[in-house]
Order: C-alpha cells, then sequence, then structure tokens
C-alpha cells in the first residue's frame, strides 16, 4: 500500500477475532517505511468495548459493543508496521511532556482505513526523562493467562519484546535519536475528524 500523507486523516482500530475492538482516529505526522508517527487531536471521540450494561471491558471476552466520547488531550503514537509494540506519547494541558507509554501489541498491519493490531495489554511505563520505568497492567495479563487468551509461552515472549522495547527508548534507538519530547502538533494536525465511511468493516 501506498504511504499515507502528513495531516491525512485516518483510523487505528483493534482487531479481535474478525470484530471491531476499538476505534481512534489520528492524523499522519510522517510516514516511511520504517516508523510512523500518527497524533490523535485533542477532544477526538474513540470507541472502545463495553458490556451491554455500559462497563468498560479491560480482558477481551465473546462479546462486546462500541461506545466512547472525546478525550480532552493530544495523544502521539510512533508505530511500526509489523512490530509487536508501539509508543505513545502524552503531554499535559500546558504541552508539558508527561512521559511514554510502550504497549504490547500483535504486530501492526496496514489497511485501506490506516492500521490495524490487537493490544495485548501489558504494558510499560516510561519517564519523561526516560531513567524510570515499569510494567503496567501485569494483574490482566495473568488473568488473560488464566481464561486460556494467552498461553505461558506467549507471557514470557510478552516480556521479552517488552525489555527489547525498554532497551529501544533507552538507548536512543530510532525513533527516539530525535526529540520528540519536544515536539508540537501543527494547526492542521490539531484539527478533529469524524470515522470515515465502512470503519467497521474488518
Amino acid at each position: 500500500m501506498e504511504l499515507w500523507e502528513p495531516s491525512q486523516a485516518i483510523i487505528m482500530r483493534e482487531v479481535w477475532r474478525n470484530k471491531v475492538y476499538s476505534v481512534t482516529p489520528v492524523r499522519v505526522v510522517q510516514d516511511s517505511s520504517s516508523w510512523i508517527a500518527l497524533y490523535r487531536p485533542p477532544h477526538t471521540s474513540n470507541l472502545w468495548p463495553h458490556t451491554r450494561e455500559g462497563v468498560t471491558i479491560r480482558i477481551p471476552q465473546d462479546e462486546w459493543v462500541l461506545d466512547g466520547g472525546p478525550w480532552p488531550r493530544g495523544i502521539l503514537y510512533l508505530v511500526h508496521v509489523g512490530l509487536g509494540y508501539t509508543f505513545t506519547g502524552a503531554w499535559d494541558e500546558d504541552h508539558i511532556f508527561e512521559g511514554w507509554k510502550i504497549d504490547l501489541v500483535e504486530p501492526v498491519r496496514r489497511t485501506s482505513l490506516g492500521f490495524d493490531y490487537m493490544d495485548q495489554l501489558l504494558d510499560i511505563i516510561v519517564s519523561a526523562d526516560r531513567s524510570i520505568w515499569s510494567w503496567k497492567d501485569e494483574d490482566e495479563v495473568r488473568e488473560a493467562q488464566a481464561r486460556g487468551i494467552f498461553t505461558a509461552k506467549q507471557v514470557r515472549n510478552l516480556y521479552q519484546r517488552g525489555e527489547r522495547a525498554v532497551q529501544a527508548i533507552l538507548e536512543n534507538e530510532p525513533p527516539f535519536d530525535g526529540n520528540w519530547e519536544n515536539w508540537r502538533p501543527n494547526s492542521a494536525l490539531r484539527e478533529p475528524f469524524d470515522l470515515p465511511k465502512g470503519w467497521e468493516r474488518v
């Protein structure tokens, strides 16, 4: 597929068992054959999984409905197609950088609407100055393994990938050889937009 153009509006989707599990509208900062930078504008409406009673689902299950709402702050995503982790940068309302979150995911793949993937629950939190990091949501990974979603081998692989991702960010490997912490979105990137037609088709 062709690369996306800067400021182009696309979507990131989680797909679970051939059905859309979440939808995040983003604008393209840059797209290349290696790293892709995507930006979710402030006040962009996302969709994420809920039970029919309206409770947010944290661990995938057989049935869910999509619902959501706007998020007040902008988020930067650094993604590599085919890689099993992504990086998320967050700023506060004064655009002071708060730190990085590493998401362990099924390898990201391109689609006609943007990018598809599936989160694998285990995250890593990295401080703004990259001096401190810690695992996040290990309890959810254990519960998912107990439910049969992950095998013991898959869980070991998650931790190995997480350690590799931490190494990349601490050793300033691409794309961290730049200075994303001081990056600022231009006005075109900050424009919210509606979901494209066909977003629900896998």
